[in-house]
């Protein structure tokens, strides 16, 4: 008994002399770092190792906000990771959840097919796999376990399902899945009601003994050309080698059969959306694949004028002039697509209400041309007297016209003893007008035809008219009148009598020269379908105005009005609104 008293004292005393030793040797007293000067994330050390720049705190990291420990996730790589501090999942670009593993959604395990192959992954990761190949994925969140995962990718396996049918071995060429068999070996003579699944067989393969036979004709499929037994089966892709594209009643893929063709190798079927082409039916006999009656046709087209035009690629089309006030009438924009090889006509709205717009992006094949159609914006032009507010693009389409000799509302007050008058025929009606799309127009203040190349012309006397003129529904509107009839104008000519009697002209001797009428004229045209003007066929036609001088009613002579038809040759028009140019 007191042998065991002395051993417990002497424990004791040894005990007690270590502790004193251990007190001697403490070091100044730890802090968590949130990062150290060596990189490290989350460590307790000496204070003095703490990066400055990031948190520190005398303390233990496990109860420290920064360095609590959790799920981290990263969408773009797909990966998730436990026990992570949330300063290292943040700052490495994570998504940091404080919550277990399993607990996490994203982190969940479930069955990722692609295609016809499949992974137990989380979903995270699922994405990412499907962005990396670039396909569609399917996430099966019921698919518990790795083997009914795989499971499930086999049954997505092509292959042969060879029956029996009438006496008879058939064949569908299908998925594992739908033949709904267990794949099996059988001899070729063998014949059996029961359903048998041969993957990467051909229903043509010799093996199988089936009544299909190879390669009878050809279709498109998924945008490429394949070739098909008599059975209606899908084989592999089109080749006028055929022998290499049965590969012995085997499945090959589509690069194992020929390369991918843009369109340039008729005698392939690997026809490439991305190169340029798509499978499509031969049109004729000439030139015609060998045994096939579809082949990869390019996706480029070629315009009205003969120019080639990729693929997506759209342009302008139009009846005639264009924009400057030069619109035929009952002209219309038009906007064309190309679309895989075909063009598409998509008309803009009618009467003009719309125009068409051209554009282009630089790549390195070229310009890749752009067009739309976008509301024609003309509504409020001739109620701009002001030339900035005329050609302010920003709010609308129009342009500014120098002044024309004139009365009445598009000019000075009238004087003298002799008039000329050049006026729509209902140009007194005081009927409302109202097109389609706008409000009522006000009448002109001016009226003009540009004679002037310099595009920085300002001048205070002209008139805003519509850029590109709007059409009239006139055979069943009159209230279409108004507009015309804004464009009328009266010029006063002064003379005086010497004292034999002689007449002299001493103002608006301009007013009846010929000109005169064609500037008013185009004025008219440039309000919309009015005036003497050409349709978009090409047809002119005068009943658009009444020209008098004196009450007697004049006419255009034939060399103005083939310059009425060319569309205002020789005037200037002021292109202000930008994209368009000068016409002649």
């Amino acid at each position: 008994m007191g042998i065991k008293t002395n051993f417990l004292t002497f424990l004791f005393v040894v005990l007690l002399i270590g502790i004193v030793s251990s007190d001697t040797t403490l070091s100044e007293p730890s802090s968590c770092c949130e990062k150290t000067l060596n990189g490290a994330y989350c460590i307790n050390t000496n204070q003095t190792n703490c990066d400055p720049n990031f948190k520190s705190s005398m303390t233990s990291c496990e109860t420290t906000s920064y360095c609590k420990l959790g799920t981290c996730y990263d969408s773009s790589e797909g990966i998730c990771m436990e026990n992570t501090p949330q300063s290292v999942c943040i700052n490495n670009g994570g998504t940091w959840d404080s919550r277990e593993l399993e607990e996490v959604p994203q982190c969940q395990l479930g069955c990722c097919i692609i295609a016809d192959q499949a992974a137990f992954v989380s979903l995270v990761r699922c994405k990412r796999l499907s962005s990396f190949f670039g396909v569609e994925n399917n996430y099966r969140t019921d698919i518990t376990s790795e083997i009914q995962c795989i499971a499930t990718a086999q049954s997505q396996d092509m292959g042969a399902c060879v029956y029996e049918k009438e006496y008879e071995r058939v064949c569908e060429f299908t998925t594992r899945a739908d033949c709904g068999a267990e794949e099996k070996v059988e001899t070729a003579n063998t014949t059996s009601s029961e359903k048998t699944f041969y993957k990467d067989l051909l229903c043509s393969a010799e093996e199988l003994n089936t009544i299909c036979a190879r390669q009878t004709s050809t279709t498109c499929y998924n945008g490429k050309v394949y070739w098909f037994d008599s059975c209606g089966n899908r084989e592999n892709v089109y080749s006028s080698d055929k022998d290499k594209s049965w590969n012995n009643g085997r499945v090959l893929e589509p690069d194992e059969v020929c390369s991918p063709n843009g369109g340039s190798d008729k005698n392939c079927g690997n026809c490439d959306y991305l190169l340029g082409s798509r499978c499509a039916e031969w049109e004729g006999n000439i030139g015609k694949p060998s045994e096939s009656d579809y082949y990869c046709k390019k996706t480029e087209c070629v315009d009205r004028n003969g120019d080639k035009r990729l693929n997506g690629e759209s342009w302008c089309v139009y009846d005639g002039n264009v924009g400057g006030g030069l619109d035929s009438v009952g002209s219309r924009y038009y906007r064309e697509i190309c679309v895989d090889g075909e063009v598409v006509v998509e008309p803009c709205a009618e009467y003009r209400n719309e125009v068409c717009l051209e554009g282009g992006i630089e790549t390195s094949e070229g310009v890749f041309g752009t067009a739309a159609c976008r509301v024609n914006r003309w509504q409020d032009c001739t109620q701009q007297t002001d030339y900035e507010d005329c050609t302010n693009i920003d709010k609308r389409d129009c342009m500014w016209l120098e002044k024309v000799e004139g009365t009445g509302v598009l000019g000075s007050e009238s004087s003298g003893d002799r008039t000329t008058a050049y006026s729509n025929p209902t140009a007194g009606e005081t009927t409302s007008f109202t097109n389609p799309t706008a409000s009522v127009i006000a009448p002109l203040t001016g009226l003009a035809t540009s004679t002037e190349t310099d595009d920085s012309y300002t001048g205070e006397n002209g008139v805003c008219v519509p850029q590109f003129p709007p059409g009239f529904n006139f055979w069943s509107d009159t209230t279409t009148q108004q507009v015309c009839g804004q464009g009328s104008v009266t010029c006063t000519v002064i003379t005086e009598k010497d004292i034999f009697g002689n007449e002299k002209v001493i103002e608006g001797k301009e007013c009846l020269e010929e000109q005169w009428a064609l500037e008013a004229n185009r004025i008219c045209t440039a309000l919309g379908d009015c005036g003497g003007y050409v349709n978009y066929v090409g047809e002119y036609t005068d009943d658009g105005y009444e020209w008098k001088e004196d009450k007697k009613t004049k006419e255009f002579s034939p060399n103005t009005i083939n310059k009425i038809v060319g569309g205002f040759t020789g005037m200037i028009v002021k292109m202000v609104t930008g994209g368009w140019d000068e016409v002649n």
